[in-house]
């Protein structure tokens, strides 16, 4: 079992630790958190590009990189996430461990990462204005990438209609039209602004020390003059009113059919884990049916799955047809859903749902960046179990358990991506 030992730094502000002598690397990462909300979303995408570039002891990532391949090839990067309501700046590193090299790698690679958001590169007491522009271009591609890869942007746009007015409807790396009213002065006016008030946790995965470490946090931080206001998170149980339908037009030669549906369970909802039971007998998986009925059985689609979104209590059901299957696939697939909630499924179907989602959670041992992004729930949630918790709880559902976490499953958003006129 994954003990996770919490310390509080100091208010709003803590350190999460999983020690396990297993790992020969140190997984550590920082999130900075932020509401999510559309004023915010590109300022903070770029940001996390712009302190990727350099700190006051390395001035340029070139620089960086050769800092990090002295560290035995230590691996660094900042991003943004979103989970919930809330829009995380992450900076992580990933090290060997010390026992292995003899050296204090491990302690050297933490302060790396957070000199990263806490200590950037500050030429003249604001951000390069070079890094700035270079990385306004290298995001843009980032949301164009988004947009080239048909199947996520189908998802993308999927939830952006069904959470409309909703922050779980902003794209986490932001949007193109706002760059142009964004330079190195108001980024660091926003970075000033954000980096001192924001609620922040450390993660780290591996055998460590966790006295040792939040020593060091302590001492590192007590430079800095911190005022965090807490945020509210918001975890999501809404239910669907009337179901809405939305159509794009592309140049494609594949449609992307994406179903949003809202489930009223989140995380917290005791009836979560047999939410997760049914969507795996409905579509996560080869042992699906979606998979088996609707891909294989009727050759509807390309590719058929369903997923859960815990914190915002939705499920998206996702496939790519032919412009022509449309109706008939999307008949199918409520057809499988409705199967789910009246109980046409076999014990061996029950049984073989439960064991594919308690081998995975076997497979989160294997990795600390998975691990990390489990138990990074306690930020949400107290009420979050151990992965050997879950497991014994996915052990025991039935199908009554199943029956009653679908009852209230309904459908959305129905989404569709279709070619232009000439092509379908």
């Amino acid at each position: 079992m994954n003990n996770v030992i919490k310390h509080k730094i100091s208010d709003n502000m803590n350190l999460y630790v999983i020690k396990d002598v297993k790992y020969k690397t140190v997984h550590c990462c920082t999130h900075l958190y932020r509401p999510l909300s559309r004023e915010e979303a590109t300022f903070n995408a770029l940001l996390s590009k712009v302190l990727k570039c350099g700190t006051n002891k390395y001035s340029s990532m070139n620089e960086l990189n050769v800092y990090a391949e002295e560290l035995y090839g230590c691996i660094y990067d900042v991003s943004v996430s979103k989970k919930a309501n809330l829009h995380s700046i992450v900076s992580s590193v990933n090290v060997i461990a010390d026992k292995y090299t003899g050296e204090c790698s491990q302690e050297k690679a933490i302060e790396l990462m957070l000199d990263l958001i806490f200590k950037p590169y500050l030429p003249d007491g604001v951000f390069s204005g070079g890094y700035v522009e270079t990385q306004k271009i290298n995001l843009a591609d980032d949301i164009d990438s988004l947009i080239n890869d048909k199947r996520s942007y189908a998802n993308v746009r999927c939830i952006e209609e069904m959470c409309k007015n909703e922050p779980n409807s902003i794209v986490e790396i932001g949007y193109k039209e706002d760059f142009d009213t964004i330079n190195e002065t108001n980024l660091f006016e926003h970075y000033q602004k954000i980096v001192f008030t924001s609620p922040v946790d450390i993660f780290v995965v591996g055998d460590v020390d966790d006295e040792k470490i939040l020593m060091f946090l302590r001492s590192y931080f007590s430079s800095f003059k911190f005022d965090i206001s807490p945020i509210i998170i918001e975890l999501g149980n809404k239910l669907s009113d009337e179901t809405k339908y939305v159509e794009d037009n592309l140049n494609v030669n594949q449609g992307k059919l994406a179903l949003g549906l809202r489930t009223g369970i989140n995380i917290e909802n005791p009836l979560y884990y047999a939410l997760l039971v049914g969507n795996s007998i409905l579509g996560s998986g080869a042992h699906s049916k979606l998979f088996n009925n609707v891909r294989e059985k009727l050759s509807l689609c390309y590719y058929a799955y369903s997923r859960l979104d815990k914190y915002n209590g939705l499920m998206l059901i996702g496939s790519g047809i032919e412009f022509e299957n449309f109706e008939k696939t999307k008949n199918a697939i409520c057809e499988e859903i409705e199967n789910v909630k009246c109980g046409k499924f076999t014990d061996e179907e029950l049984e073989i749902a439960k064991e594919y989602i308690i081998s995975s959670y076997r497979s989160y041992e294997d990795s600390p960046g998975l691990l990390i992004d489990y138990y990074i729930s306690l930020t949400y949630t107290p009420y979050l179990k151990s992965l050997e918790e879950a497991s014994e709880c996915i052990s025991r559902i039935t199908k009554d358990d199943v029956l009653k976490a679908f009852e209230k499953v309904s459908l959305d958003t129905v989404y569709f991506l279709n070619g232009k006129e000439g092509q379908k």
